[in-house]
């Protein structure tokens, strides 16, 4: 007899549990090591890191071409259709292609080397006086080593590639537990690596340390993918005369007839969308900048509100796509009601906690690192759009999941459409916040389009008096918190390590205080829906007791 399925609500509910688990240990790594480098790297080398990131992931979304999202979907098909050397010759077609296009890019870094030195040495130039020394080392560093930093973007790349193809193709073959193992590894190794480098060696050196952990880091996670796709194809038997160049010699010959109906569709509507993504990211808004300090404040700034993004989010990562596509199959439930359970728990994470974020923003950027106060208000602009968009997006997962693809479609380019037309103006107005303006707007922009279209397409509701009680019980805790904020002890001279600690205590007795008002103030004014209420209860969360009493 077959074992009977668990419920929709069981399986979302141990997702959520496994996600809450287990994700907090990629954001821990991420935390100490924003924190190692913010702290013991000067602004300069923490923005000339900033760009060399930017790079890879800019010529990283040229390179990918929309080919990483579509293996999944179309290596099984194509092995059910033409057996598995079809499939084979799938993989290495398009290895091929991303292995051609990396020559060019490499080519082209290579033959306009000075000028990105010159762009380099712009950014640590001009009349200011902040970390005269730092700018100065750095700029020696780029002068003589700029070769390498182009060498790191390069390798970078192409591991970054590789790696995407070979996880594709566990994917395909449901080698979960292969994958998950290594995108633990592949997602703590980089940031264990440049902490080592950063503590370990001095001054300048640290910069070349942190550019060689980037590199070895996707290097392992590469090597461990390899040899779990070796011990796929191992242990399947090869058709009679295939070889790997035979393969790629007969893919490149008939391109289409070597990629499966539909794929170019499929990969240029992925394309599109990792395109837009990193063109709304403060990583390609930050080549505009003109000063390697702003560059490290706007990076600063983005990643702390991107961190607190995280770790609210963490009990629905992986969760949305399957719930609504089971929902979908008719297991239980409809679309809408899946939606608004979704967007009711986003909600209740997303408006206290941004603004708490909002109101905590400066004294905690005193305790992370004192230099980078003057980021405070790029918190203050980029946490009410990034979390914005977070819950708007919930309606993007549930067109993509019923193949609303020309809606998802028109959603990206009014995204690139915000970019380019804020651009222009918004960062000449107000600086850096009209930088971080720009990209947070367009991404509302584009979360806005897909919540309106999945109103009228699916039905969807947006939960309205769940809104607006947990809003007003945000509202009472920010009136808490801000009269409480006033008695926050900051030192007068210069913040030492006792200081920081000092007021870190502070802040967290402070927030616990925030929470609890936030709560008991919702259960006044009605607190969650019984559903909501049920589903949170399942989680198995430390103090069950105390959090049933308050809910």
């Amino acid at each position: 007899m077959t074992a009977q399925r668990p419920s929709l609500a069981t399986q979302v509910s141990r997702a959520v549990l496994w996600n809450a688990l287990f994700a907090p240990l990629r954001l821990l790594t991420e935390v100490i090591a924003t924190l190692v480098k913010l702290n013991q790297l000067s602004q300069a080398g923490f923005g000339l890191l900033a760009l060399v990131r930017g790079a890879s992931n800019l010529f990283g979304t040229a390179l990918d071409l929309g080919i990483a999202r579509a293996l999944p979907k179309y290596i099984p098909e194509t092995e059910r259709a033409g057996g598995m050397r079809a499939a084979r010759q799938l993989f290495l077609l398009v290895a091929t292609i991303q292995l051609a296009i990396l020559l060019v890019i490499t080519v082209g870094l290579a033959l306009t080397h000075r000028q990105i030195e010159a762009y380099l040495q712009g950014l640590l130039g001009g009349e200011v006086t902040v970390e005269a020394a730092a700018r100065a080392e750095l700029s020696q560093f780029v002068a003589e080593f700029h070769w390498l930093i182009i060498a790191a973007i390069v390798i970078l790349l192409g591991l970054g590639a590789l790696y995407d193809l070979l996880m594709a193709v566990l994917s395909s073959f449901f080698r979960q537990k292969a994958w998950n193992s290594i995108a633990l590894a592949a997602g703590l190794l980089p940031q264990v690596l440049v902490v080592v480098a950063i503590l370990a060696l001095p001054d300048l050196w640290d910069i070349l340390g942190v550019l060689v952990a980037m590199v070895v880091a996707p290097a392992i996670a590469v090597a461990l993918a390899g040899w779990q796709v070796w011990r796929l194809q191992a242990g399947i038997a090869h058709e009679p005369g295939s070889s790997v160049w035979a393969d790629v010699r007969d893919g490149l010959r008939d391109l289409r007839q070597a990629l499966p109906n539909g794929f170019v569709r499929y990969a240029a509507v992925s394309y599109l969308m990792t395109a837009t993504d990193f063109i709304a990211s403060f990583e390609f808004i930050n080549f505009f900048n003109s000063d390697i300090r702003d560059v490290s404040l706007l990076a600063a700034g983005a990643l702390l509100v991107r961190m607190a993004l995280s770790y609210l989010y963490t009990p629905l990562v992986g969760v949305q796509v399957p719930l609504f596509t089971r929902v979908r199959q008719g297991e239980g439930g409809t679309t809408n009601g899946a939606y608004q359970s979704l967007v009711r728990l986003q909600l209740l994470l997303m408006i206290p906690g941004g603004v708490g974020l909002i109101l905590l923003a400066a004294p905690g950027l005193l305790v992370i690192s004192p230099q980078y106060l003057d980021a405070v208000p790029i918190v203050w602009v980029l946490t009410p759009c990034l979390f914005s968009e977070s819950i708007l997006t919930t309606a993007h997962n549930a067109l993509m999941v019923n193949e609303r693809l020309r809606v998802v479609i028109a959603a990206r380019l009014i995204a690139l459409l915000t970019v380019v037309t804020l651009a222009w103006w918004l960062p000449l107005q107000f600086g850096l916040i009209g930088m971080a303006l720009t990209f947070g707007l367009a991404r509302v922009a584009a979360g806005l389009w897909v919540t309106v279209a999945g109103m009228r397409l699916l039905g969807l509701r947006w939960p309205g008096r769940f809104t607006l009680r947990v809003s007003a019980a945000a509202a009472v805790m920010g009136v808490v918190v801000t009269g409480l904020r006033a008695f926050i002890v900051l030192p007068a001279g210069t913040v030492d390590l006792m200081s920081r600690l000092g007021i870190a205590l502070q802040l967290v007795m402070l927030a616990g205080i925030g929470a609890l008002v936030f709560l008991l103030t919702l259960r006044l004014l009605g607190g969650l829906d019984p559903a909501d209420r049920a589903h949170v209860l399942k989680w198995r969360l430390p103090l069950q007791g105390v959090i049933r009493r308050l809910l």
